[in-house]
């Protein structure tokens, strides 16, 4: 059994589970699973940068990668999280533009990487991942749309509120985030030492617990009134 054949069957099955790929039969999946390989990154590792060639797409296999977007004054903005069974990066494949924003693991994470050409290939043969890839787009649209909302309209504590509440359900629910202030302040929109004060005024308060690299959820209907309060202020 050649490597490649090795490299077809392990991922076979994995693509089988991915909802971007859902409705394509073993037929359509084959050739995908062929041409892609896995690729591993440390903790922070960079995958691509703002500006870069886009030369694949990608699926998390496991772990997570952190979307940022470099603002005009030269601010770092995290967009977006990606996580198990999630694509991204198919965007600029077909605009042939580069990367408009980077990606960078939030922790170890492994990757399935898919070839542009192939990936290209397999749009043209089969309308049902190309339906797919337009839903997908336009919830990345309606997404991005509302996060530009909150950026706009809510007070910087309402985002941070916001942001730490979506990530303890994200995360399971066990009343705590495993998050640097540096990335939260990515998160929202602002300068580290602006989270680190809202954070030290929610500690004092009661409301959480910080660590580490970790933040204890401790008063939950509190954060939930803060960030409803700043929305409806505006």
């Amino acid at each position: 059994m050649t490597g490649d054949v090795r490299q077809s069957t392990a991922l076979l099955p994995f693509l089988r589970r991915v909802p971007f790929l859902a409705g394509l039969d073993d037929r359509a999946l084959a050739p995908l699973a062929q041409a892609s390989q896995s690729r591993r990154l440390a903790k922070g590792e960079t995958l691509f940068q703002q500006g870069d060639h886009s030369d694949a797409a990608y699926i998390v296999r496991s772990g997570s990668i952190v979307i940022v977007l470099i603002t005009a004054d030269g601010r770092e903005l995290a967009i977006n999280e990606m996580r198990p069974g999630e694509c991204f990066g198919e965007l600029s494949l077909l605009t042939g533009r580069p990367r408009s924003a980077g990606a960078v693991a939030r922790t170890a994470t492994e990757l399935v990487v898919i070839p542009r050409q192939e990936f290209l290939l397999e749009l043209e043969r089969e309308p049902a991942l190309a339906r797919r890839l337009l839903a997908t787009l336009a919830l990345q649209l309606q997404t991005s749309a509302e996060r530009e909302g909150t950026l706009a309209f809510v007070e910087a504590p309402g985002r941070l509120a916001r942001v730490l509440l979506r990530m303890e359900r994200t995360e399971g629910g066990r009343g705590f985030v495993t998050v640097s202030q540096e990335e939260l302040a990515q998160r929202i929109g602002v300068t580290r030492q602006t989270a680190a004060r809202v954070l030290g005024t929610w500690r004092r308060a009661g409301w959480i617990i910080t660590g580490r690299g970790a933040i204890m959820l401790v008063d939950r209907p509190a954060l939930r009134r803060c960030a409803e309060e700043n929305a409806a202020s505006r």
